[in-house]
C-alpha cells in the first residue's frame, strides 16, 4: 500500500500536485502510478484536458475534458500509460479531517462518506469546472506561500471539497433509494453517538438490521465497514480535541466514552502510531514553527 509521505503540505492537510510535475518526479516513486497500487489515503484527479480511462479497483472508467476522478482510501488505482492528461493530482492527507474539526464546527463526517457512495469519475458542468479551476489554483498558490495561514488553504479547499461532494451525489452507483437512504441513517447515527457508542452490532439493532447486513451496506457504499466507519469518526474528535488548548488526556479519554485512561491511549496508537500526549506535543510544535515562519516570512529586511 502507498502511503502519504509527509511533507511541507501535510501542514495544511492537502496536497496539490500537477499532473505534468507528477509525470516528472516517476523516478522518485518505488511504485509505478501505471500499474494497480493501494492507497492509505484518499485522493482525487482533476482532469483539465485529456482522454483515457483510469483503473479503480479492477474496473476501467473512462474520463475526459472536465472530469474528476475520485479514489478512496484503501482503493487500488492505475493511470493511463496512454495518455497524459493535464490537470492536479489532490492528495487528502490523514491530517486534514483532523484540522479541519479542529478549525471549524461543522463535521464533513456525514457528507464526506455519503459522497463515497457515488460515481468515481464525474464529469463537471461548465460553471463548476471554472470553480474546480480557480479554487486549485488558488488553493496551489497558498499553500507555496508560508506565510499564508494554513485556515485560509483549508476553507479555499474545503468549499471545493463541498462543491464536489454535492455534485457526485447527483451520479449515484448501483445503489437503490433503500440502500441510500439506510446508510444515510447509519452516519447520522454515528455522528450522535460516537462519542459513547463505538459498536457496530448496536448501530445495526437501532437501524433493524443484523450486523453483517449493516457491514454489507457499507462495504457497498463506501467500502469500508461499519466499525472503521465508527473509529474514523471518533478519531477525528480525538484528534480535535487534543489540538486544541486545554483539556487532560484523563478528561479527553472520560469525555469520549473510555473507561480508563490506558484503554485510551492504547485505542489512540493503535490507530495512530503514537500516544497522545506525542501526538499533541506534535501538533504545537508544528503550530509554533508555523508561526515562526509566518514571522520571519512578514518580517522586512532592511537594505545595508
Amino acid at each position: 500500500m502507498v502511503q502519504y509521505r509527509t511533507g511541507k503540505s501535510d501542514n495544511y492537510g492537502i496536497e496539490v500536485v500537477d499532473l505534468e510535475r507528477f509525470r516528472a518526479r516517476l523516478n522518485r516513486y518505488n511504485f509505478s502510478p501505471y500499474l494497480p497500487h493501494q492507497v492509505s489515503y484518499f485522493c482525487f484527479i482533476y482532469i483539465e484536458t485529456g482522454q483515457g480511462s483510469h483503473q479503480i479497483n479492477g474496473v476501467d472508467y473512462p474520463y475526459q475534458d472536465g472530469c474528476v476522478i475520485f479514489i478512496n482510501q484503501g482503493q487500488a488505482h492505475a493511470f493511463d500509460a496512454n495518455d497524459q492528461p493535464q490537470g492536479k493530482l489532490v492528495n487528502i492527507t490523514p491530517n486534514f479531517f483532523s484540522e479541519v474539526a479542529a478549525n471549524f464546527r461543522n463535521s464533513y463526517f456525514v457528507p464526506f462518506h455519503l459522497s463515497l457512495a457515488h460515481q468515481p469519475v464525474v464529469q463537471l458542468p461548465e460553471l463548476l469546472n471554472q470553480s474546480c479551476q480557480t479554487l486549485l489554483r488558488e488553493s496551489s498558490v497558498a499553500i507555496t506561500h508560508a506565510k499564508d495561514d494554513p485556515v485560509v488553504v483549508q476553507l479555499l479547499f474545503s468549499a471545493l471539497l463541498t462543491k464536489l461532494a454535492a455534485h457526485r451525489r447527483e451520479h449515484s452507483l448501483n445503489i437503490n433509494d433503500t440502500q441510500r437512504h439506510r446508510f444515510n441513517g447509519f452516519l447520522n447515527l454515528v455522528e450522535q453517538q460516537f462519542s459513547h457508542n463505538r459498536e457496530a452490532k448496536d448501530y445495526a439493532n437501532q437501524l433493524h438490521m443484523s450486523f453483517k447486513a449493516l457491514n454489507q451496506l457499507c462495504k457497498h457504499c463506501c467500502g469500508q465497514t461499519s466499525k472503521q466507519l465508527i473509529d474514523f469518526r471518533l478519531n477525528l474528535e480525538i484528534t480535535r480535541k487534543l489540538s486544541m488548548s486545554g483539556g487532560t488526556i484523563q478528561s479527553i479519554a472520560f469525555e469520549l466514552g473510555f473507561d480508563d485512561t490506558t484503554n485510551f491511549v492504547r485505542y489512540f496508537k493503535r490507530h495512530h502510531g503514537v500516544t497522545p500526549t506525542v501526538y499533541r506535543e506534535n501538533y504545537q510544535q508544528l503550530a509554533l514553527s508555523n508561526i515562526d515562519s509566518n514571522h520571519l516570512t512578514s518580517t522586512p529586511i532592511n537594505s545595508p
